[in-house]
């Protein structure tokens, strides 16, 4: 029994720039869940599977990481 896979693209949300491209993912991340992507860590803001090409697009935003200031002599 073969069972043809969706084609799955990543796309970066604000810029809409072409991360990178994906074939037969075993999931399907669900929108909100972070992933480990190009040694940076982004978070799932939309997925979108069009049937007619039988493709899965997922929209994500990059996580930025908050910086601590150390307050000297506090």
């Amino acid at each position: 029994m073969s069972r043809e896979s969706a084609k799955v693209i990543i796309w970066e949300e604000n810029q809409k720039d072409f991360t990178k491209k994906f074939y037969d993912l075993q999931f399907i991340p669900r929108i909100g869940e972070e992933v480990y992507l190009k040694k940076e860590k982004w978070r799932v803001t939309r997925v979108e599977h069009d049937l007619e090409v039988n493709e899965v697009n997922i929209y994500l935003e990059i996580i930025k990481k908050a910086k601590q200031d150390k307050s000297s002599n506090a």
